[in-house]
């Protein structure tokens, strides 16, 4: 396992760079299950005053500090990707202009709400500190526990009280150890690592509340007319044709999103070669034995070995031997099969008597789970590896109002329902038109949103104060 300090330690001066509000441009995420060469960026200077005032916003200053640890983290991620830190004066100062201005960024929230005389409440600032408290703690446990299991013996446990005090402290000062190594700062330790992941979280939380009241302020602004309603839907859905008649499995994952409630945009438009339909899976549980393969690969060698002897003929107490053996491993292996798919069968058996017996399949796929209850969408006319094989053959075969007979493949059983199929072509628009406008709405309010952010990270370039000479140590 990599070690969470080294990695962690980049992270949190990542988010220290990337945390803001509307969409974060022009950077690239770090890999949790990266591990980039610390020695790719250059060490933080001793010499520097890392508190020294690198930018100011009206009230917000920015430290030299975090301008150094957001260029650093360029570099980490050059470093990632197999590149060089810059070593020419001119490409220096373009990546330390970035972080400054990714800096600005960060607190463009606060800035702007000043400007507008938003604040926040009491509750507000309270909830933004129970979240960091939160999550720094939750960083505690993980690297404790983590320190806990790979230096103190302590195994796989799941909570720190559950730690002896030596085992603890074992954690602890190793912690502490790597932090020193992995920041250089003889005066770090893992107290100032959780108090930077608070600042953080913190930080980042105030954003997200002042983003909040300064979208609903810009959302309020915005209305549709007639006219942009219909341009909406007429690219919309020229998006969509084009989208799923080229691959009709789009619109299942479009309507998939519908109904999860993500915003997704109305479906206008339904391909070819769709289907409505339910299913029902019983999966067995566990494993299935490894002496079940095993066995199949022994049986499928006997019967190629007995294969050849009769084709030979000249070994009649063989043959006799390969069928003795056979007949007893094949017995072995269809007793480790039954005990593997015996109880699955039996429910799917019981399932399948319930809709002989005349009960919907609605009813009871929902007796199953909610999953199996929804009607979901298979494609036809093509590939769709979305569901097995055996499902898909069974689907092609049903009428509209048809269901199946139990169905079985390595996997488990399945019972499938054919509810009907789509209707190809634009979608009745009556009953959508309210969502439609709503879509537009929505659309328009986020193009002014993006409007309004790139306006407002303008202005706060040009109001904002630089110190250069608190800053110009870095990267050499």
């Amino acid at each position: 396992m990599k070690n969470p300090i080294r990695i962690l330690s980049a992270l949190l001066a990542l988010g220290m760079m990337l945390f803001s509000f509307g969409c974060q441009k022009d950077a690239e995420p770090v890999s949790p299950s990266a591990s980039p060469d610390a020695s790719a960026s250059p060490a933080v200077s001793a010499s520097a005053d890392r508190d020294a005032i690198a930018v100011r916003l009206g009230e917000i200053e920015i430290t030299a500090g975090e301008i150094e640890d957001t260029y650093a983290n360029y570099m980490q991620m050059f470093s990632y990707y197999g590149m060089s830190a810059p070593t020419d004066d001119a490409s220096i100062a373009e990546y330390i202009d970035m972080a400054v201005r990714d800096r600005i960024y960060a607190v463009l929230p606060q800035w702007v709400a000043t400007q507008k005389g938003i604040a926040l409440t009491e509750q507000e600032l309270k909830e933004a500190d129970t979240l960091a408290h939160d999550e720094a703690d939750e960083e505690y446990k993980a690297v404790v526990l983590f320190y806990a299991s790979s230096y103190a013996d302590a195994g796989e446990v799941e909570s720190v009280s559950e730690l002896s005090e030596e085992q603890l402290n074992t954690a602890l000062d190793k912690i502490n150890e790597e932090i020193r190594a992995a920041f250089d700062d003889p005066n770090a330790d893992f107290d100032v690592y959780l108090a930077d992941i608070y600042d953080m979280s913190y930080r980042q939380h105030l954003s997200d509340a002042y983003t909040k009241k300064l979208r609903a302020e810009a959302d309020a602004a915005v209305a549709v007319t007639d006219e942009q309603v219909e341009t909406w839907y007429a690219d919309t859905l020229a998006d969509q044709k084009e989208s799923f008649d080229t691959d009709p499995t789009l619109y299942r994952l479009h309507r998939d999103s519908l109904t999860l409630g993500e915003g997704a945009a109305p479906l206008l438009y339904a391909p070819e070669g769709l289907v409505s339909i339910r299913l029902i899976t019983v999966a067995p549980e566990g494993e299935l034995p490894a002496s079940v393969a095993e066995n199949e690969a022994k049986l499928a060698a006997l019967e190629a070995e007995y294969g050849k002897l009769l084709l030979a003929s000249d070994n009649e107490g063989r043959i006799a031997e390969i069928k003795a053996e056979y007949e007893a491993l094949r017995a072995e292996t269809d007793q480790a099969s039954a005990g593997y798919y015996g109880p699955a069968t039996e429910q799917i058996n019981a399932l399948k008597a319930r809709l002989d017996g005349g009960e919907d399949f609605a009813s009871v796929a929902a007796s199953v789970s909610e999953s199996a209850a929804l009607e979901r969408v298979l494609y036809l006319g093509g590939e769709d590896d979305a569901y097995p094989a055996v499902v898909r053959d069974a689907v092609a075969a049903l009428k509209d109002g048809e269901a199946s007979e139990v169905l079985s493949d390595e996997d488990g059983f399945y019972l499938v329902e054919r509810i009907g199929t789509l209707a190809a072509g634009e979608t009745d628009r009556e009953p959508i038109n309210d969502a439609i406008r709503e879509a537009a709405l929505l659309s328009a309010r986020d193009a002014a949103w993006e409007e309004q952010l790139s306006a407002w990270e303008d202005e706060a370039n040009a109001a904002a104060v630089r110190f250069p000479e608190t800053y110009a140590h870095i990267g050499r």
